[in-house]
């Protein structure tokens, strides 16, 4: 059963595209799951409109909240602050976004067009949202029920990410090639979407289905907690990959970690900007570099080099690999990307 069966939501369902030019690059045949072509761009959407649309529910129930504004807070200079504008709006909602002084136009753009109001603080995305959870949540009237919304630490958001399998399933399903699904490929950053995936294999009793995970070395916060077998918190990172630039993993990450069938690989910041060039190239499609570290796995040859962890594919098995998207990155970044990276 899927979770979107008894509301409307404001994310679509994206196309499953079989992708015979990355399946000639592969010992198996490579589906795509284009999440770059979500409202906000990005998959984000999917987690945090859940979020909001759950958080709406409970605040309506309790009758002591008559009358009170509900208002949406967000901190993000990326993706998650574009997911929460458009998620906002299609709800009707009022929604803030703390931004750090780093975003990029384009971005900044993008969230206010969507009705945001902007607030800019701190140098890094951090700093913003210390600011928004210690001074201006805090400093509200009591006439407002604020919805806060982490990028991915909050149960919602992966139940939301989960519909990702759903949709796979069914697609997989209505063209009688489920049983040849062998492996999902993701990038990762804070766990939110790789916890979404788990908890949709498992709903769909498809727990056997192994999930490779991708991130840089540059920013190795999923490695370095796998290591430690706790949650390390990176204090600073330096990657192109900004959208996966968290702190820590979620600790329900590194559970999953332990109970699903999971290998972590990191590829550099030079493999994802040529990912997203070769995409580019390939596709005429424009993604973030944090999206292209997932497109290593086929560019980087790494689903060949580490074929046993699916079992050993066949020709015919498939693979999934996650396109998750992302609106930061523009055709001069691909320029500068050739430029610096090539």
């Amino acid at each position: 059963m899927t979770i979107t069966k008894d509301h409307k939501v404001p994310y679509i369902k994206t196309p499953l595209v079989d992708c015979k030019e990355l399946s000639e690059q592969s010992p198996c045949r490579i589906f795509l799951k284009q999440e770059f072509i979500q409202p906000s761009g990005s998959y984000k959407i999917r987690g945090l409109s859940n979020l909001i649309r759950t958080s709406i529910e409970e605040i309506k129930s309790n009758p002591n909240n008559l009358g009170k504004t509900i208002h949406v807070y967000a901190a993000s200079g990326g993706n998650a602050g574009n997911a929460v504008s458009c998620a906002s709006q299609f709800y009707g909602l009022e929604s803030t976004v703390v931004i750090p002084k780093a975003t990029s136009d384009k971005m900044k753009q993008k969230i206010f067009k969507n009705g945001s109001k902007i607030i800019v603080q701190g140098e890094t995305i951090g700093e913003a949202a210390i600011y928004l959870k210690d001074v201006l949540i805090p400093s509200l009237d009591d006439s407002i029920i604020p919805i806060y919304c982490h990028p991915y630490d909050i149960p919602a958001i992966w139940h939301g990410h989960s519909s990702i399998i759903d949709e796979i399933v069914d697609q997989l399903a209505s063209s009688n090639e489920l049983s040849k699904l062998k492996g999902i490929v993701c990038s990762i950053g804070g766990g939110g979407l790789y916890n979404g995936l788990v908890q949709g294999l498992q709903r769909n009793q498809l727990s056997k289905i192994p999930i490779m995970t991708l991130e840089t070395d540059t920013c190795p916060t999923f490695h370095e907690s796998i290591k430690a077998q706790k949650q390390v918190f990176i204090k600073k990172t330096n990657t192109i990959a900004i959208s996966l630039a968290c702190p820590y993993v979620s600790l329900k990450t590194l559970e999953y970690y332990n109970s699903h069938k999971t290998k972590n690989l990191l590829v550099s910041d030079s493999d994802a900007a040529n990912s997203c060039l070769n995409f580019a190239n390939e596709f005429n499609i424009i993604v973030e570099p944090a999206c292209g570290v997932a497109l290593c796995s086929v560019y980087n040859n790494l689903i060949q080099k580490n074929i046993e962890f699916f079992d050993d594919l066949k020709s015919d098995d498939i693979v999934v690999i996650i396109v998750c998207g992302g609106s930061s990155t523009t055709v001069q970044d691909l320029t500068n990307y050739k430029l610096l990276y090539h």
